[in-house]
């Protein structure tokens, strides 16, 4: 076994290719931590609890060659169905708590992995756990230090898992055995960390942090190279065709986009936009990008040469689905709170502004708490010269937060938190791709999380005001329920599919496991505190 911390050395590069994107102006900042708390839905179809990040707040710019083909801002009643889904009938398994112990699910050759993320940043409860599928009995646990905010990677016979102390760091990068649980290595970082696997060589382990992007030996976490961004954020690095992407932002609100060469770290290039950039898309030598303050990019692959850029009426952009030629994207357009809501923006207004006000204590950084209120829409975007084919507002242009995105056989899945009131309710559509018309419709009355398409059915993630979730499975071709599973604790991520079973966790400390046909109970399993 082998156990040695190793501390990133600093490279600085020589010059590269910079392209900035067009600056942005009225400005106005947000913390990282809001980014991710309403990312859930796309990296985890892999990953699944929210995290640190920087908004920033950008004036939209028109542009000549946005081309609006439809923009519904009510739904088509004539067409479209729409369905009411029912409150579980069922009394959910009591936990001792609703809240604070977020429990991440992966799934890996026949063995479930969970990872713990505890709000107040604590030690006790903090492990890696190996259970058996078919009936969740444990197989090994690993203690580890600080909360883990995303779930356990497997690969090649290694468990992979990161975690952070406190506001201000350690990290660290975990190692294990996959067959018992020992520790390999251990890598430390200075703040919280992104890690992701080389798609080229299966030795070779990628960790992001504010300090930049190291490459480690899967087999002892040596460091292989390193490149220092010295910047105040970061998000998950991806390997493409030998090129490793990841972007950071720094205080000022700026971001930058990095293609360093897989091989030994050198840099390709880089470009700049005026605020936070998000995990890229990349495909037929072009590079998609989107930003905080509403801003999507092409770039082409080979040398970072801006193709085209879209400013959206928006502040925040989800991670875009590029499918069949266009980018789709739900956004949220944040609005100035009201005088009454400037105490506590995010308590007591909906379900999902309680579960984000949670996981903002989980974060590494928390700065300003950000205002609830926004305008979320989905947008269609031609890929080939970013011309807006159409946009969807949701919630009839009432204030609300976009959670879920997929699309699948022309047609455009989307979720929605309402933000009016104080009960905490929500909507699923599904749109035609073609166009933006409203097929279907479900009214929820809880806030939606987060969402899987799978075999024509959608699993979703809800919570409401009181602190309780659930589990839906619905129909995709019309939005009709098939059935509903609750839980006493609050859920954020979507759910993993195995087969013909469903894994979710909670911020009660258990992790269930459903038939996916029916719902019902197959076993679920607790985190012993100090386990």
């Amino acid at each position: 076994m082998h156990n040695t911390e190793h501390k990133p050395t600093q490279e600085k590069p020589a010059s590269i290719p910079v392209h900035e994107g067009t600056p942005t102006t009225e400005r106005q900042k947000l913390p990282r931590t809001w980014r991710y708390a309403i990312i859930g839905g796309t990296v985890l179809l892999v990953f699944a609890v929210i995290i640190a990040g920087l908004l920033t707040f950008a004036k939209p710019k028109a542009s000549p060659s946005s081309r609006i083909v439809a923009t519904p801002t009510t739904i088509p009643t004539t067409i479209a169905r729409v369905t009411t889904l029912p409150t579980p009938a069922t009394t959910p398994i009591p936990a001792s708590v609703l809240s604070g112990n977020n429990v991440n699910v992966s799934i890996a050759n026949g063995v479930a992995y969970l990872s713990t993320s505890d709000s107040n940043n604590s030690t006790s409860n903090s492990a890696v756990y190996a259970l058996r599928m078919s009936n969740g009995s444990l197989l090994w646990n690993h203690k580890i230090n600080g909360s883990a905010d995303q779930p356990p990677l497997a690969a090649n016979g290694v468990v992979y898992v990161t975690s952070y102390v406190g506001q201000n760091g350690p990290a660290y990068a975990y190692a294990l055995r996959a067959s018992d649980g020992s520790l390999l290595w251990r890598y430390s970082n200075t703040n919280y960390s992104y890690l992701s696997l080389s798609t080229s060589n299966s030795n070779v382990v990628y960790v992001a942090s504010q300090d930049g992007i190291s490459a480690l030996n899967t087999s002892n976490g040596a460091l292989l190279w390193h490149y220092a961004a010295n910047d105040t954020g970061s998000t998950w690095p991806l390997e493409v065709n030998g090129t490793v992407y990841f972007s950071s932002s720094s205080d000022n609100g700026s971001g930058t986009l990095y293609a360093l060469r897989a091989t030994d770290g050198i840099p390709l290039w880089q470009y700049k936009t005026g605020s936070y950039t998000n995990i890229p898309i990349v495909t037929n030598g072009v590079v998609y990008t989107n930003s905080d303050g509403g801003t999507f990019a092409a770039l082409r692959a080979s040398d970072g040469h801006q193709l085209w850029k879209r400013t959206l009426d928006a502040n925040f952009i989800q991670s875009p689905l590029l499918v069949d030629g266009v980018l789709y994207a739900t956004t949220t357009k944040i609005l100035p709170p009201s005088a009454s809501r400037n105490a506590s923006p995010l308590q007591g207004a909906t379900a999902l502004g309680a579960l984000l006000w949670n996981t903002f204590q989980n974060v590494p950084a928390v700065q300003t708490v950000p205002q609830k209120q926004g305008l979320s829409s989905v947008y269609a975007i031609r890929a080939s010269d970013g011309t807006v084919l159409w946009h969807y507002t949701f919630n009839n242009g009432k204030n609300s937060w976009a959670s879920w995105l997929s699309v699948e056989n022309g047609i455009v899945y989307a979720s929605a938190a309402n933000a009016e009131g104080t009960t905490g309710t929500g909507d699923m559509y599904a749109l035609q791709s073609s166009n933006g018309s409203v097929l279907w419709h479900d009214t929820l009355q809880a806030s939606p999380s987060s969402a899987l398409l799978a075999n024509g059915v959608i699993y979703l993630t809800t919570s409401d005001n009181s602190g309780y979730g659930a589990v839906y499975a619905v129909r995709a071709h019309d939005g009709s329920p098939i059935w509903s599973y609750p839980i006493s604790g609050a859920l954020f991520a979507a759910p993993v599919l195995e087969g013909n079973t469903i894994y979710v966790g909670s911020t009660n400390g258990m992790a269930y496991v459903l038939r996916a046909d029916n719902g019902k109970i197959v076993w679920h399993y607790l985190i012993q505190v100090g386990g």
